[in-house]
């Protein structure tokens, strides 16, 4: 099951039930202009929104330049890392937040890993400015088993889409650009052509 929604995302997730997915599964912005109005108030906005919506657990790839008030404000249950290798002249990771939802579903007994090393897209092999690599967020939810249904609500280029697709699980996504949307729907249109990384 494919579900796209072209719109706000926190407008989308005030409509949807308490415990309506398995997990959310995004990276949502990090720069302050990047977002309407006060940074931290649409991301407490958004957390809301994810632990209701979320049974077993909240991934978020963020920002090393935020990694303090993430901690302190939001303590995950499991801090991992996606090493980027040598980008921008230097040496680069990103942090991935993992919040457990309840003891039913104990993350630490699914994560094999904390560290995941993925080279950054450059130039021609990105078709979206933050888009990250589909290998990384298909090895990363390939953990997560009795994962079912996955919700992204910053679908941007659609590469959690994608993972899902390759991963057989259900998902819902949710994007405010059209441009980005329509870029989406097509790349997780064509991942639906070939054949699933389970079978």
């Amino acid at each position: 099951m494919i579900e796209l929604h072209l719109g706000d995302c926190l407008e989308v997730m005030r409509g949807m039930p308490d415990k309506s997915v398995d997990a959310v599964f995004t990276s949502p912005p990090f720069k302050d202009e990047d977002v309407p109005g006060d940074y931290w108030k649409f991301y407490a906005e958004f957390m809301a929104e994810a632990l209701r919506l979320a049974s077993k657990f909240v991934l978020v790839f963020h920002t090393a330049t935020k990694i303090n008030r993430l901690i302190f404000e939001y303590p995950p249950k499991r801090l991992m890392i996606w090493g980027k290798g040598h980008s921008q002249m230097s040496w680069r990771y990103n942090p991935i937040l993992v919040y457990q939802i309840s003891d039913d579903y104990k993350v630490n007994k699914y994560i094999w890993s904390d560290i995941f090393g993925a080279q950054s897209l450059f130039g021609d092999n990105k078709v979206h400015k933050y888009q990250d690599p589909d290998i990384l967020y298909t090895a990363i939810l390939s953990m997560f088993k009795g994962c079912k249904t996955v919700l992204d609500p910053f679908m941007g280029s659609g590469t959690t889409g994608v993972a899902c697709v390759q991963t057989g699980r259900n998902f819902i996504g949710i994007e405010i650009d059209p441009t980005h949307y329509a870029m989406a729907e097509r790349r997780i249109h064509d991942a639906q052509q070939q054949p699933s990384l389970l079978k």
